[in-house]
């Protein structure tokens, strides 16, 4: 079946996909810019050039614009990819440069917008369930991450609370990363990845003797 075309010859499914790039992109520059409590649908239509209703029609609300912009940070974010990639060719050091990269990432700009995201969970109902369902995302990788380091289900909750304390301290550290010098946050992501490894080695030692 042909799919259909628009006055422009563009198929109709990649017009809708490129109008919403556009005004996500719009937003994202938005937020950055002004934060999210401060930017309306009206400035996004205006910085987008796509009307209000259209922009509606596209995203049921605000909130559903900042779901897919925290989604695709998250997966570009995580590549799930490449770390799969990495743990196919058997080389765990690639899985604790993953992890090295996830716990103290290098600056970007929209730092500032994830903080004000993770702040608006406790006010903002939507945007909690946003911030939840990324959270499933990023546990899950990071198991996957830690399984290929510590395999076998004898391992599974320590597993789960690992995963938990690393991204509990990358957020703080994210946080820390705002009020302090940059090397204050260096200096507690290398102690967080030295106390990881540490951890690491004592159950992969508990799994040999076993």
């Amino acid at each position: 079946m042909t799919e259909t075309t628009g006055d422009s010859g563009v198929p109709h499914r990649e017009k809708a996909l490129l109008r919403r790039e556009k005004i996500v992109a719009a937003a994202r520059r938005l937020f950055i810019a002004n934060g999210f409590h401060a930017t309306g649908v009206a400035q996004i239509a205006k910085e987008s050039g796509i009307a209000v209703g259209q922009i509606y029609r596209d995203f049921s609300c605000k909130e559903a614009i900042v779901a897919e912009i925290v989604q695709a940070d998250c997966m570009d974010f995580l590549a799930p990819e490449s770390l799969s990639a990495g743990i196919r060719s058997g080389d765990p050091e690639f899985v604790w440069t993953w992890l090295a990269d996830f716990i103290r990432p290098e600056p970007g700009e929209s730092d500032p917008l994830f903080a004000e995201i993770v702040a608006e969970t406790a006010r903002n109902e939507r945007i909690a369930a946003v911030f939840e369902a990324t959270r499933g995302d990023v546990r899950s990788t990071m198991l996957v991450a830690l399984s290929a380091l510590i395999p076998g289900e004898a391992f599974g909750e320590r597993r789960c609370a690992l995963a938990d304390m690393i991204t509990a301290t990358a957020l703080g550290l994210m946080q820390h990363r705002f009020l302090s010098p940059a090397e204050d946050t260096d200096r507690a992501a290398a102690l967080l990845l030295k106390m990881l490894r540490r951890e690491v080695a004592e159950m992969q030692a508990e799994a040999i003797n076993s």
